[in-house]
């Protein structure tokens, strides 16, 4: 949990030290902007150079004031194009059938759109009195293009049980049989935008999940089967890394 909490105050004084002002904008006279680098400003002429990339002459008398602006926020939150995303998480809380505390790991593709919504598909590894294999559908919305963006976020899937089945044809011919089961996973955090294509995420969630085991057992002409049901809400505390 220490290593956890170290980490997060590293990676929110990340984005303050990784800043660089290499594009400006111009914002012209009658309100419009225009956003690059400028490669020359002389003769009255401002020489822009665009993302796309080209150069175009603004005339001097067009401009009314030149401002300059985050080259990792611009890019990033501007352009869309497909991501990935590693997450740790630590799953919090107390029951019967486990300890209070849980570690879970994902890992997650898709694609982002320019209107800050991101839809993807992930899997991972994570102990739920069993070892688990989470697959699941996750949206993110970012409804601001800043640095430091908000999001929520929500991911649904089923869960496979890594447990292989228990046989003991010695003793009432018993057998074990362990499930997953649904998983929901929801919440909010900040996305920080550290690199050009990096970005460090920092969200609290809720987390449901359901697993359960059947017991089967046979003595000599009767048989019977008992099934097992646990639901566990967890307090989801998620630090990931996005890739784009």
């Amino acid at each position: 949990m220490r290593i956890i909490v170290s980490v997060i105050f590293i990676a929110l004084a990340l984005p303050a030290l990784s800043q660089k002002g290499a594009e400006q904008t111009l914002v012209l006279s009658n309100g419009s902007r225009l956003s690059g680098i400028i490669v020359n400003d002389s003769s009255g002429n401002y020489l822009l150079k665009l993302s796309a990339p080209q150069v175009i002459s603004v005339p001097g008398y067009w401009v009314s004031s030149v401002e300059r602006m985050s080259k990792t926020q611009y890019r990033y939150s501007q352009r869309s194009g497909y991501y990935l995303r590693f997450g740790l998480s630590m799953l919090l809380g107390k029951s019967d059938e486990s300890g209070s505390n849980m570690l879970s790991i994902s890992l997650s593709n898709g694609y982002k759109f320019r209107n800050g919504l991101m839809i993807g598909i992930g899997t991972g590894i994570e102990e739920m009195t069993m070892p688990l294999l989470p697959v699941y559908s996750e949206f993110h919305y970012h409804p601001f293009n800043s640095h430091v963006s908000p999001f929520i976020f929500l991911k649904t899937g089923y869960a496979f049980s890594l447990t292989g089945d228990e046989e003991n044809d010695y003793w009432y011919d018993y057998s074990r049989e362990s499930k997953g089961g649904f998983l929901l996973n929801a919440g909010a955090g900040i996305l920080l935008q550290t690199w050009d294509k990096v970005g460090i995420n920092i969200a609290l969630g809720y987390r449901f999940q359901q697993v359960s085991v059947t017991e089967n057992s046979s003595w000599s002409r009767s048989s019977y089967a008992t099934e097992y049901v646990t639901r566990f809400n967890r307090l989801e505390l998620q630090l990931g890394f996005v890739f784009r």
